[in-house]
């Protein structure tokens, strides 16, 4: 006489094996994702004493060979962040909200331009070390990007 299948097992190594599954499907995403978009020297501007904000600047590289919408920014250290733009209007320096940008080829953030403002940064950012931040694209998954704080100059 055979032993009754057990179904708990077989249901449990199925669900397993499709969580798995679905953890290398989104490396391999991910992946993909860094090699049509690819991120450069990205880097936070270290925060001087009792300050609470501070500015993300990087080189986005455009390989898809159509245009990349950057919809949005998200940090999990900090109370918000957001694409903004240095610019002088009428004489007066004035920092711009940005909704999106379409990066044909690349673009570049910079001190004094375009770039990622950080406010309410929750704990001082340490000198040397990296901190994580979301770039959001239209139609993708979001891309996780390593910046490393060091002084503006």
């Amino acid at each position: 006489m055979s032993k009754p299948v057990n179904s708990v097992f077989f249901v449990t190594l199925f669900v397993g094996l499709f969580a798995l599954s679905m953890l290398l499907l989104t490396a391999c995403q991910q992946q993909q994702i860094k090699k049509d978009i690819e991120v450069k020297d990205a880097w936070l501007r270290a925060m001087p004493e009792g300050s609470r904000s501070t500015a993300g600047f990087m080189t986005i590289i455009n390989n898809t060979n159509k245009p990349l919408i950057f919809k949005d920014v998200e940090v999990s250290w900090a109370r918000h962040a957001m694409l903004h733009e240095s610019k002088v209007v009428d004489g007066m320096a004035k920092m711009l909200h940005l909704d999106d940008l379409t990066i044909e080829d690349q673009m570049s953030f910079e001190p004094g331009a375009k770039h990622i403002m950080i406010m309410g940064v929750r704990e001082p950012l340490m000198l040397g070390k990296s901190y994580n931040i979301l770039l959001h694209f239209e139609g993708l998954e979001p891309l996780e990007i390593n910046f490393e704080v060091r002084h503006a100059n």
